[in-house]
């Protein structure tokens, strides 16, 4: 059922749909959007998405992705969805850009505050292309009614497009801007003549994901690896994702890694080790041997999914990347 909502105040209109060709090329060619609110993503990930478009009269302007909880009365956030929320159409061809700005505050609030009488509880996880939200922040500001309070998360992105044309690792920007003990990783790794190969095993990325989460002590339910399988699984089948897999000196797996991707930048989903070569260089070998592959699918840009733990975080910036910052914002009635 598609659902109209209306605010007589306003020129805009919020607009419920569904996922199809037409939201996916909206995705595409929004500069927010990304592969977490492409269909083929949301429906492997067995969360009860809620989409919208956002119509200035009969224009579409912009679309609103969403995850409901069980109780349809809240939206909430979800560990495979990493970002969601709002993704503004093109700019129309008579709009500067101080009309750009102006426009996407109007259409920024009037959604947040439509979602505001829809939901009880509302979370979101804006893309690091959205660095203002004053039209979030200030809804409802100097009253008494509750407001949306904004929380602030990190990621890497890393430039890849020239992986394809190097000739040596000094031809490669991010190695120029690597850590240390990174780039001697990688040189290790190239020495011992280790070999990262593309594989289709999704049960073993499964596997090595639960004995990497049982090393850190933490204990994952079923229902998640399940649902892992089979997002992995869509993704494979729609040549949106590639399983990368590290073999060391003794032709043995010690890490495996899962990117997809969209028709913007490639994005680092699952990775996992065998806890028994956590010594050895594969870590490091998986992902640099995939910027290769990557790089020569024409893709130029990586994220690395978020540097928000101490461990990871440093392990992911080692590589050269740039910090980007996104939002987070909830609101509770």
């Amino acid at each position: 059922m598609i659902n109209k909502i209306k605010n007589p105040t306003t020129e805009y209109t919020l607009l419920e749909t569904v996922a199809n060709d037409k939201w996916d090329k909206f995705v595409n060619e929004s500069s927010n959007g990304t592969i977490f609110s492409i269909s083929t993503y949301l429906k492997g990930c067995d969360v009860k998405y809620k989409l919208f478009y956002c119509y200035k009269k009969d224009e579409l302007r912009a679309a609103v992705a969403t995850i409901e909880n069980k109780n349809e009365n809240s939206l909430v956030l979800d560990d495979f969805i990493i970002y969601n929320g709002i993704m503004y159409n093109k700019p129309t061809n008579k709009q500067n850009h101080s009309q750009q700005f102006s426009e996407q505050f109007k259409i920024q609030e009037f959604i947040l505050k439509e979602l505001t009488n829809i939901y009880k509880n509302i979370e979101l996880r804006l893309h690091p292309s959205i660095v203002d939200i004053r039209g979030i922040l200030w809804i409802n500001f100097g009253t008494k009614f509750p407001k949306y309070t904004p929380d602030i998360r990190y990621t890497s992105y890393l430039d890849i497009s020239d992986f394809r044309t190097a000739n040596k690792l000094e031809d490669i920007s991010i190695y120029k801007k690597a850590s240390t003990s990174r780039r001697q990783q990688i040189r290790y790794a190239i020495k011992k003549e280790y070999q990262v190969k593309t594989i289709s095993d999704i049960s073993l990325l499964v596997e090595f994901y639960r004995k990497t989460m049982n090393r850190q002590n933490i204990e994952v339910e079923n229902q998640m690896l399940n649902t892992m399988k089979n997002l992995v699984s869509a993704l494979l089948d729609n040549n949106m994702g590639k399983i990368y897999a590290s073999y060391d000196e003794f032709n043995e797996i010690g890490s495996i890694v899962f990117f997809a991707w969209d028709t913007k930048r490639a994005y680092y989903i699952f990775g996992a080790n065998d806890p028994a070569k956590r010594d050895g260089h594969s870590g490091t070998n998986v992902l640099w041997e995939t910027f290769y592959d990557l790089s020569k699918k024409g893709i130029n840009e990586v994220d690395l999914e978020g540097i928000n733990s101490p461990k990871r975080g440093w392990f992911k910036l080692s590589f050269g990347g740039d910090i980007l910052p996104y939002y987070e914002v909830k609101y509770r009635s």
